[in-house]
């Protein structure tokens, strides 16, 4: 009897149980998906490309050949933009313009032809304006130098590469008259351009890259070039009123590139004027000069001249005067003159008129024009 008992009590629990299960099924069967689920292949390894108030979103072909449409979200998904998968290529990618300046969180989705899409891909990316390129720094030129062959050396200053330089620009006229621009890396010291128009000069900008997978280049406003320094390795003293010495105190000592050297005239045995005469080895047109007295003694020699003359000439033996001019003979560094016909010449002469000594001790002279 026990045992009968027994069976009618498991029994009656087993129908208990399927009943409850098959009032849960009925519950939750219309949220089944006959089949499951399908996805379509999600987009593989996007990149999000940084430009010019747009970005380019860019990701891999899958394997997937049911995916014909993808669709792009920003703005937490109140802007889009759909696009249709192209039969071949290895990458898909598409150009979102019109962007403000800022950072973006773009969510890719593809889909195949029946609607069903794949799972949602994030990919990070920015665009930039007018507000990056507000901050963007001209590469300066510390000095540009002509020689007799016509050869420009750019000496470049430091570039702004925090911001993204990596090169500058050089637009000019060439000897043929053709407008011309070459690219130079940040990374170089010096630039070269080698073919010229006489007489002219150049303009340069900078060029930018935000980041590594900017497609769009910035570029700063084009300067002038400015003033050439004529090459003096070009230069020769062909007169000179005196020098004390050879070595130390020599005449070519004035255009040896640097003030920490000096030509000194004949002490006890000089007077003033005092003169030397160069040769540039080619016509220049000069604009101005520059005047040094020696650092050759410590702190500076007080023992330039106090007025001089400047000479040109293009024969060297026909010499106009470009004017009287006074000097500092108390203070260290370069002291610049503008000449006031910019005249054109191969030859100048520097002529000290009068000092608090007899002789005269000076550091260097530079020419400056095209």
């Amino acid at each position: 009897m026990k045992k009968i008992l027994q069976t009618g009590l498991i029994l009656l629990v087993t129908i208990g149980l399927y009943s409850a299960c098959t009032k849960m099924d009925a519950t939750y069967k219309q949220y089944v998906v006959p089949g499951g689920l399908t996805y379509t292949q999600k987009a593989t390894s996007p990149k999000a490309y940084s430009g010019l108030n747009r970005i380019k979103i860019a990701w891999l072909r899958g394997a997937d050949p049911s995916v014909i449409k993808a669709k792009i979200f920003w703005n937490n998904f109140a802007d889009s933009l759909a696009i249709d998968i192209p039969p071949a290529g290895d990458t898909i990618s598409a150009m979102i313009e019109n962007l403000e300046e800022k950072n973006y969180t773009f969510v890719i989705r593809t889909y195949d032809g029946k609607g069903n899409s794949s799972i949602p891909v994030e990919v990070v990316g920015g665009s930039y304006g007018v507000k990056y390129q507000a901050q963007l720094l001209t590469r300066p030129v510390n000095s540009t130098v002509i020689n007799a062959k016509g050869v420009l050396t750019i000496n470049w200053g430091g570039a702004d590469i925090s911001n993204g330089a990596f090169a500058s620009e050089v637009k000019y006229t060439d000897v043929s008259g053709n407008i011309k621009s070459k690219i130079f890396s940040v990374d170089l010291k010096t630039s070269e351009i080698t073919d010229l128009k006489p007489n002219t000069s150049y303009q340069f900008r900078t060029i930018f890259r935000p980041d590594s997978l900017s497609i769009d280049n910035f570029y700063t406003s084009y300067s002038d070039g400015g003033l050439f320094s004529f090459d003096k390795k070009d230069w020769k003293i062909i007169a000179y009123s005196t020098q004390h010495s050879a070595g130390d105190n020599a005449v070519t000592n004035f255009i040896d590139g640097t003030d920490a050297t000096r030509w000194h005239t004949c002490a006890g045995c000089s007077s003033y004027p005092h003169f030397a005469t160069i040769d540039m080895g080619v016509e220049r047109i000069i604009t101005q000069f520059g005047v040094w007295r020696t650092t050759f003694e410590t702190g500076g020699d007080d023992r330039g001249p106090d007025k001089f003359q400047f000479f040109t000439s293009i024969d060297n033996t026909n010499w106009v005067d470009q004017g009287t001019f006074n000097f500092n003979r108390l203070i260290n560094g370069e002291q610049r003159y503008l000449t006031p016909n910019n005249p054109r010449a191969r030859y100048f002469k520097f002529v000290g008129i009068s000092g608090p000594q007899s002789y005269m001790v000076l550091g260097e002279i530079s020419a400056y024009g095209l």
